[in-house]
């Protein structure tokens, strides 16, 4: 793990936590019906489908198919605006890690999607777009600038 730099200055961060209603949709529908399969088998002693699987097999199988989308109810995303670069990235996991320098980014604007979520959007030179949500846009918005102005 590469340590910071000290010298750099931080004007903006923030962390948001992924709650869409769907992940808890998804995650609900796998708790009741995997509970409804274990409890047939194992209290009830009715095996489940034509090839049931042995009793233990039957929770682990359940455990491996609702434990990553428990795992989404605590990762984070991670926005911070530095004098160098913006960086976002998902925590704890650290599947990814994205850095946008000055020097890539081409415009960037205040914008409103779906009506309720507000963020920034980033036009970058290679000519991809990157829509940052946000709960503090005008504070985020200030940070981008002065990071692009040098100060």
């Amino acid at each position: 793990m590469r340590k910071k730099n000290k010298g750099t200055a931080l004007y903006f961060t923030e962390k948001q936590n992924i709650q869409r209603f769907w992940i808890r949709l998804v995650l609900l529908f796998e708790i009741i019906s995997f509970s409804a399969v274990i409890y047939r088998q194992v209290v009830m002693q009715k095996p489940f489908g034509p090839y049931p699987v042995t009793d233990s097999g039957l929770v682990i199988l359940s455990l491996l198919l609702i434990i990553p989308i428990a795992v989404l109810f605590f990762i984070q995303i991670n926005i911070t605006v530095s004098r160098d670069e913006i960086c976002y990235k998902m925590i704890p996991l650290g599947l990814f890690k994205y850095k946008i320098t000055p020097q890539q980014l081409e415009t960037f604007s205040l914008e409103t999607k779906s009506n309720e979520t507000i963020g920034l959007k980033l036009k970058l030179k290679n000519k991809k777009t990157l829509f940052l949500p946000t709960k503090k846009p005008k504070q985020m918005l200030a940070a981008i600038q002065k990071m692009m102005s040098g100060n």
